[in-house]
């Protein structure tokens, strides 16, 4: 009975925990979305009316998102991405300050702008030793692009519970990868999980498959 409690309190975490941290930044970006169009106005040297305040945090977005889209319009062009590239080599001579920008950027860079990646399947393989099994994606074949390493090769990722976003790349035999009859989508769910959503419909295919 505790062990049943434990893993619905567990549950209930991994189902409530998106929803919490999306209602707390949607909150938080209600909240101050309005500092922005409040130091334009005080910048203009313009009294903000009466009447004005409670639509303040609508205006507020909406300037927010018009400077963004002036900014992304700007770096669209030869001389927006000559005035972005010296501004990168002004701040990369700031010791501390361009390691922070510099991680920040190549974090927002792979997150917003990467082509989405499209697992074909899920499968497991023996790892990290043999007679224990992981559940990985299967990413793609290798042919001969990594030589000398023979063809018959597919590369996969591990990926790490709770958060697949980080995980392990690696490369295996084709005859090593056991496939998995679910979806990619619910192969998820159970990596999120940390194990405890297994899938309904699932089950081990017999024998072994090819990438």
């Amino acid at each position: 009975m505790i062990r049943r409690l434990e893993r619905y309190f567990i549950t209930g975490i991994v189902v409530l925990l998106p929803l919490a941290v999306v209602l707390y930044l949607g909150v938080w970006i209600w909240n101050t979305s309005d500092v922005f169009f409040l130091s334009l106005l005080r910048l203009l040297g313009v009294e903000t009316p009466e009447w004005l305040k409670p639509l303040l945090p609508v205006l507020g977005l909406l300037s927010t998102a018009a400077l963004i889209l002036m900014v992304g319009m700007l770096a669209g062009h030869w001389a927006g991405r000559q005035l972005l590239a010296a501004f990168d080599q002004l701040v990369n001579l700031v010791p501390l300050v361009r390691d922070v920008y510099n991680a920040v950027k190549q974090i927002s860079t792979s997150f917003f702008t990467r082509p989405e990646v499209h697992f074909s399947r899920a499968a497991l393989v023996e790892y990290p030793r043999r007679g224990s099994y992981a559940l990985c994606f299967v990413v793609q074949r290798v042919e001969d692009r990594l030589k000398p390493l023979p063809p018959g090769h597919t590369v996969v990722v591990v990926p790490t519970s709770p958060v697949p976003a980080s995980g392990f790349v690696i490369v295996v035999p084709e005859e090593d990868l056991i496939p998995l009859d679910i979806k990619v989508e619910d192969a998820l769910r159970f990596i999120v999980s940390a194990g405890f959503l297994l899938p309904g419909n699932g089950g081990t295919a017999p024998g072994r498959h090819e990438a």
